[in-house]
This record gives C-alpha cells, structure tokens and sequence, in this order.
C-alpha cells in the first residue's frame, strides 16, 4: 500500500448570521462552475482550469469532465476525471491517483454542511513516518482553507448574482 494521508474537514455552510443564506440550488450549480473555474474558489491553490472535455457516463449518465488544473505549488498541471452526483457531491480523480470529495450533507434539522475528503498518495514518503505526518498537518490546514474559501466565494456570487452564469 502507497503511503497517504486522508484528510476530512467539514463547516456549516449557513452558521448563524451568514448572510446570504446559500440553497441547495446555489450550492449544486456553483459546485459545477467550481469544476470549469477551480481558481475563482481556491486561488491560492489552484491558478488555472482548462476543460477538456465534457461527457455522462454510459451506466447512470452522470456529467463527467476532464480537466487539466495548474497547482500554485511547483506550478504543477495535473489532469482529473470530475464526476458530478448532484446535489450531493463532485469527486475529482487525479491522473496522479490522489483523489478529492466536495460533499453536501444536512444535518437531524435540516442544516447543511460542507465536507471536503482528500486521498493524498505520497509514494515519497513511503517508510517516513514522520514526513508524512508533517505533511498531514500541511494538508489538514488546507482542507479548511478550502472549504472556508469555497463557501465565502459562493456567498459573494449569490451576492452579485454570478451564480446564475451559465459555464
């Protein structure tokens, strides 16, 4: 087995006082323009996306799309398989094995939250066990700058009404 981490971090998507209050309709189309535009919600991370290609997968006729990303880190293009299960999720299948959940969920009352899952494969790191917590710490802080960013970017589009473009 390839050393990994897997790293969860879920936040309530409307906490008290969160204004706009964000739908499961604003939250399953932003969710796709996140696929054609990573960088407008995790720009720290990622500085560009271009779409390659856009399908449905034969057996449930799911939106796939493949993309080719540009991680900040190295200035890194990587290619992932997106597949959509709206509302409820995006996975992203890199082409390097690491794969990525954007996942909605709702709460016994009816809130929503918003969980982000990371497989983070790490053949570098194979018998290092102390590297590979160190870079356990690395990715947990960002699974939460990238849900926080995420959910502070579709409110201001639900804001300006940029979550009704069409991508």
């Amino acid at each position: 087995m390839v050393a990994a981490n897997h790293v969860a971090y879920t936040a309530p998507i409307n906490p008290p006082g969160a204004s706009p209050v964000l739908t499961y309709e604003h939250i399953g189309k932003l969710l796709r323009r996140k696929v054609h535009r990573a960088e407008e919600f995790v720009g720290g991370a990622i500085t560009s996306t271009r779409v390659l290609s856009t399908d449905t997968t034969t057996a449930t006729g799911r939106p796939i799309t493949v993309r080719e990303v540009t991680f900040a880190e190295g200035n890194r293009k990587v290619t992932e398989e997106c597949v959509a299960y709206p509302p409820m999720k995006e996975e992203f299948h890199m082409d390097s094995g690491n794969i990525v959940q954007n996942i909605i969920s709702e709460g016994k009352d009816g809130e929503l939250f918003m969980t982000f899952t990371f497989e983070w494969l790490h053949p570098e790191l194979e018998g290092d066990a102390e590297g590979l917590k160190a870079r356990e710490l690395v990715e947990k802080k960002m699974a939460a700058v990238a849900v926080e960013n995420t959910l502070r970017v579709m409110r201001e589009m639900v804001k300006d009404g940029r979550w009704k473009e069409e991508i």
